[in-house]
């Protein structure tokens, strides 16, 4: 259900917490054949809402667009769930993507209560769950990018889409929150047991991880090129959080890339070994050196014991321990094909962007 909050800057913050309801759709459309159900709602000229069921997805999909905002007052516009669990005042964040944290109701407010909602307010980078403990069972809301989410009620949970502010809340930014922005997003609800949460990562994968468009030469549409091997590794729980193309001398290309075990240990998760020699089709692993995290110094500068570190290691395989992130410059002999292209390309880039 959607409300919204009036925003009223009163010494530097929100003088009222009370959420209004934006009330019931003007107009409702259905549509339901073999393969999903979806229910169109329009809520005057700036809410928008579909709410789709595919037959192929254990989730279900909320996609809106908000804005813009009218302008007669500062407002916070939330999309509010409730269900029947039983949450105990309690719920659960994604710290940053990662561990999952509890928050409780008022928790850091125990003495006195003097900010009802702001003060139970959290980031939300990928999901937020409420469980019953009771039952077992688990709602949790995927979200597509970071907003902010509280529990305010049993079995409750709100996030916030939209925000406008027609004055300065006097917190160093110097000017209001004031435009005429549009808002396009997505929720996935996904109802499950509490012991799912493997199916959950991969879910929050696929959700804030969104294909990519690239562009290619000579490419046949009805036969895309196929870059990367799944023989690789034969476990959907591994992440390749970055790969970028740092440098193609006409004989070799060289990756900054970057993997992730996304299950941390206690939720099961458990070490997983990658062969580097087999992530691109069509390459040849011609050496490769671990670095840091962020790619720029030799992970020897960063790691006290490096026998310790690399003891699950074994040639080009490697090793993740649950919840690791491990960033490695992979040097490829590309295939004669690739070659060719990767010279055309680089002869574009040269023509028209850079001096090479």
């Amino acid at each position: 259900q959607w409300y919204q909050r009036r925003v009223v800057i009163t010494a530097g913050r929100p003088v009222d917490n009370k959420a209004e309801e934006i009330g019931t759709p003007v107009l409702t459309n259905y549509i339901s054949n073999n393969q999903f159900t979806e229910i169109w709602q329009i809520y005057g000229d700036w809410i928008n809402l579909v709410t789709r069921v595919s037959i192929d997805k254990p989730y279900i999909e909320v996609e809106w667009v908000v804005g813009p905002l009218p302008s007669d007052h500062g407002r916070e516009v939330i999309l509010r769930y409730q269900t029947s669990l039983s949450t105990n005042h309690k719920f659960y964040t994604d710290s940053n993507g990662r561990e999952m944290l509890q928050r409780r109701l008022n928790k850091l407010q125990e003495d006195e209560v003097t900010e009802p909602v702001s003060g139970n307010y959290y980031p939300v980078t990928t999901r937020a769950v409420l469980l019953d403990e009771q039952t077992g069972m688990q709602l949790t809301v995927l979200t597509d990018r970071a907003q902010g989410g509280a529990s305010l009620a049993e079995g409750q949970v709100e996030l916030m889409v939209h925000r406008r502010t027609l004055e300065d809340d006097n917190r160093g930014v110097d000017e209001a929150l004031d435009d005429e922005l549009v808002v396009k997003g997505r929720h996935w609800l996904y109802y499950s047991r509490f012991d799912s949460m493997k199916e959950n990562r991969v879910l929050g994968q696929e959700m804030f991880y969104k294909p990519t468009v690239a562009i290619g030469i000579d490419e046949n549409p009805e036969q895309p090129s196929q870059s990367y091997s799944d023989s690789a590794v034969e476990n959907e729980y591994i992440n390749v959080a970055t790969i970028i193309n740092v440098d193609y001398s006409g004989d070799v290309f060289t990756y900054l890339m970057r993997l992730e075990n996304i299950i941390p240990k206690m939720e099961g998760g458990e070490p997983i070994t990658v062969d580097l020699g087999r992530v691109f089709k069509g390459k040849t692993l011609v050496e490769f050196e671990e670095k840091g995290l962020a790619g720029d110094r030799p992970i020897e500068n960063v790691v006290d014991d490096m026998s310790k570190y690399t003891m699950y290691d074994e040639g080009n395989m490697i090793t993740l321990q649950p919840l690791q992130i491990r960033t490695f410059f992979t040097t490829y002999k590309p295939s004669s094909g690739e070659t060719g292209v990767a010279d055309r390309i680089k002869k574009v880039i040269c023509t028209y962007f850079l001096e090479c």
